[in-house]
This record gives C-alpha cells, structure tokens and sequence, in this order.
C-alpha cells in the first residue's frame, strides 16, 4: 500500500500513521484477514462452505443459485451455454 486510503497520501517506507490526515496504515495481518475474508465470499469453496453451514440446506442452496445467476454477465451465460452445449454433443456423439 503506496497511498493512505483516507486521503491518498503518499506513504513513506517504514510509516505506521498517515502524516497529513493521522490515520493509522493497515497492518499485515489485517490485509491478510481482508483477503481471506474475500476470498471465502468469492469462491467455489466459501459457497459451498455457506451451503453446508447453514440450518436449511434447501434454502440456502436456493439462495446462492439465485444470487449467481443475478450476478452473471452475458458473457458468463454465454459461456454456460456453450459449455452445456458441448458437453451435449460429447454425450451424443459417444452414445
């Protein structure tokens, strides 16, 4: 981190605290919660860890399902599409 993320300062080597604005720089076990954090919010493994959790496996599978499909861009669908479609014809040509 280069730049103080509450005012954008330029951060010296060894500062703990932002000269101008006092704000304290994110340490490294915080950037590393940070990333762990978005990593199990944003992967296959942290969904499917929501999943298992929860209280009604039904509905939280519905949930997560809803929420991807909300998310999906047109290429995203796209891409499914042309997977399943793949996959399709794999099948018919082996059968």
């Amino acid at each position: 981190m280069n730049k103080c993320p509450s005012c954008a300062y330029e951060r010296k080597e060894f500062d703990v605290r932002c000269p101008k604005c006092g704000h304290f720089y994110p340490t490294i076990q915080e950037l590393i919660a940070e990333e762990v954090a978005y990593e199990e919010q944003h992967s296959f493994r942290g969904w499917c860890l929501r999943i298992v959790k929860a209280d009604n496996i039904r509905q939280a599978l519905q949930l997560e399902l809803r929420q991807f499909r909300e998310e999906l861009t047109y290429k995203g669908w796209f891409t499914l599409f042309l997977v399943i479609a793949f996959v399709f014809a794999l099948t018919l040509s082996v059968i």
